[in-house]
C-alpha cells in the first residue's frame, strides 16, 4: 500500500474531522457489502464514496480508476467546477478521463494537503482513495485494507465484462454490446420522445485487400480505422465493430442530416488517411434516424439499406435512408 500527502496552492481548509471512530468494524464489513452487492462497478463505487462521506463528513473523499482498455474514472464529492477537476488532474494525469459527482451529506471542500492511499496497484488496474489531510486518516489506512480485496474483485469482473463485449482486434465495442446498447437506446428515446441516428460503415473491397495484401495488412487496416473513429466522433457517440469490416456509430441525440455532415467528414477523412505502411481505403456509409415506430431491427435494416444504396452509387459516399 502506497499512502503520501499532496499539497496544493489553491486556498482550502484543512479538515480535522470530529467523528470518531465508534463504529469503525461496522463501516469496513458495510464498505465491503456495497461493494460485493453493488448491481455494477459504478454504482458500488458511487455508494461506497458516498458512504465515506458520511461517516467522516470533512474528508472529501475521492476514488480514481485506471482500468487497462477503459477510459479512467473519477468518482468524487469534490465540485468539478471548483478543485475536483484539478484534484483529478493531480492523480489521473492529463488522459482523458469521466468524473462523477457523488452527492453526499456533509460535504467538504479541498483541503491544502490531501492523502493518497492505494486501494489496487498493478499492471491491469490502479485505484486510489483520496481524502483531506485529518484525524480520520488512520480510519481509511484501515479501512483501506478491508475494501482492497472487495475492489480487486469487481474489477477483475468487470475486466472479465469488458472481454465479452470487446472486439479483441481493435479493442472496440462488439456487435454484442452494440445490440444491448441499441435496444437501451431506442426505448430512452421512445419513453423521453428523443431521438438519435445510426451510421454504418464498410471498408471498401476489403476482400481485395486481403486478397492481394494479406490478413495482417487488413487487421491494420481495421486498427487503423477504428483508432481514427474515435478520434474524430464525439465523446458522446459510440463506435463499434459490427462484424467483418463494418463499423456501426450510435450518435445520441442527433438528426439524420447532422448525421449525415458528420459522415461526409468521416468518409472525407479516411479518404485522405494512411496506415504506417502507406495503404490507403475508402468507405461507404449508410445513415439512418430513429423515430417512435422503429424497432432496433427495423433501424438496422433501414440504416444497412442506406449502406446498400452508397455502394451502388460508386463507394466511397455517404447516403441518407428515410423511412417513407
Amino acid at each position: 500500500m502506497i499512502v503520501h500527502e499532496a499539497s496544493r496552492t489553491e486556498p482550502g481548509r484543512r479538515g480535522a474531522d470530529r467523528h470518531g471512530p465508534a463504529r469503525p468494524l461496522a463501516l469496513y464489513t458495510e464498505g465491503i457489502m456495497i461493494l460485493l452487492k453493488g448491481s455494477d462497478t459504478h454504482t458500488a463505487l458511487v455508494d461506497l464514496v458516498s458512504l465515506m462521506a458520511q461517516s467522516f463528513p470533512l474528508s472529501a473523499p475521492a476514488v480514481y480508476v485506471v482500468t487497462r482498455g477503459r477510459q479512467a474514472r473519477a468518482f468524487s464529492t469534490l465540485d468539478p467546477l471548483d478543485a475536483g477537476q484539478a484534484d483529478a488532474m493531480r492523480v489521473l494525469g492529463k488522459a482523458p478521463w469521466s468524473y462523477e459527482r457523488v452527492i453526499a451529506a456533509g460535504q467538504a471542500p479541498l483541503a491544502p494537503e490531501r492523502v493518497d492511499i492505494e486501494l489496487v496497484g498493478g499492471e491491469k488496474a490502479r485505484v486510489i482513495l483520496s481524502v483531506n489531510a485529518g484525524n480520520h486518516v488512520d480510519i481509511f489506512l484501515e479501512w483501506a485494507k478491508y475494501l482492497t480485496a472487495a475492489i480487486a474483485k469487481i474489477l477483475d469482473n468487470e475486466m472479465l465484462q469488458d472481454m465479452a463485449f470487446t472486439d479483441g482486434l481493435t479493442g472496440l465495442l462488439n456487435y454484442r454490446a452494440f445490440m444491448g446498447i441499441l435496444n437501451a437506446e431506442c426505448e430512452r428515446a421512445r419513453r423521453y420522445d428523443t431521438t438519435f441516428s445510426l451510421m454504418m460503415l464498410d471498408i471498401d473491397h476489403f476482400k481485395l485487400i486481403n486478397d492481394t495484401f494479406g490478413h495482417p495488412a487488413g487487421d491494420r487496416i481495421l486498427v487503423a480505422l477504428a483508432e481514427r473513429l474515435q478520434g474524430r466522433l464525439r465523446k458522446s457517440d459510440l463506435v463499434f465493430r459490427y462484424g467483418g469490416e463494418e463499423f456501426m456509430a450510435i450518435l445520441p441525440q442527433t438528426g439524420m442530416y447532422k448525421a449525415a455532415f458528420l459522415a461526409e467528414r468521416i468518409r472525407t477523412f479516411v479518404e485522405r488517411m494512411r496506415t504506417e505502411d502507406g495503404m490507403s481505403v475508402t468507405v461507404s456509409i449508410g445513415v439512418s434516424q430513429y423515430h417512435r415506430d422503429l424497432s432496433p431491427g427495423d433501424l438496422i435494416r433501414q440504416v444497412d439499406a442506406g449502406l446498400y444504396l452508397a455502394k451502388g452509387k460508386g463507394r466511397n459516399r455517404v447516403e441518407i435512408y428515410a423511412a417513407r
